[in-house]
């Protein structure tokens, strides 16, 4: 463990420059670029290294910052504002649920549910789990890629093994703020645009926490088990 330690930031400063998101990133937006870099390191040292009060308040600083430029520049409209297609979709169901639930759907409260709430909170469900799909980081969205959303490199496939090894770490060795970070940036992304042409970026810091996890544990593995380093 003090051998992998001694490495401080190489870890984390490597799976940041090694994957193409990054580098779309800096290419398209330099400032947020420059911000998620920090914001990954923030988050790696306090959350693995040293919880310090003064590095939480950096790190929440740092990302309502980021949360800020994200819905400045891709607020998702459609959520409030429904498309022909969708105004379309919504009297077809509507039909179909007045014909088939009766009484049950044409009550005053169901209708003012589904008129007014359903398709915002479908389209921010739609957002939220979208976000949280591997294959958008991995794989392009492949197979399900997404019509008008342009699905471009995030992370080499190559980083997919060290991530479910950290992914695995976090599930069996609950760390509740880890937790609660990943739980705020996955509700606050629910209202940024798929389309967004940087990609959620508020997962970038977790993302390379998450994989930096997965390289340090299977290098302690291997390390422990072939040269018998601790």
């Amino acid at each position: 463990m003090k051998t992998f330690r001694s490495f401080g930031l190489l870890i984390p400063l490597l799976v940041i420059v090694l994957n193409p998101w990054w580098w779309t990133i800096i290419q398209r937006n330099l400032a947020v670029g420059v911000l998620i870099f920090v914001l990954s390191l923030v988050v790696y040292i306090y959350f693995w290294q040293i919880k310090l009060g003064k590095l939480l308040l950096v790190l929440s600083v740092l990302t309502i910052i980021l949360f800020v430029i994200s819905t400045r520049e891709a607020f998702d409209e459609s959520i409030f504002r429904p498309s022909s297609l969708d105004i379309q979709q919504m009297s077809r169901r509507h039909e179909f649920y007045a014909n088939g639930l009766g009484k049950i759907y044409t009550n005053r409260f169901s209708l003012a549910y589904f008129k007014e709430y359903n398709l915002p909170l479908y389209k921010l469900q739609r957002n939220f789990f979208g976000n949280l799909d591997p294959n958008l980081y991995f794989f392009n969205s492949h197979p399900r890629e997404r019509l008008g959303v342009e699905e471009f490199n995030k992370y080499f496939p190559i980083f997919l093994p060290f991530f479910l090894i950290g992914i695995f770490y976090l599930i069996c060795k609950p760390l509740p703020k880890i937790m609660i970070y990943l739980v705020a940036i996955s509700l606050i992304s629910s209202i940024i645009s798929p389309k967004y042409n940087l990609g959620p970026v508020l997962f970038f810091p977790i993302i390379n926490f998450i994989i930096t996890v997965g390289i340090i544990l299977a290098s302690r593995y291997f390390a422990g088990k072939f040269w018998g380093m601790k």
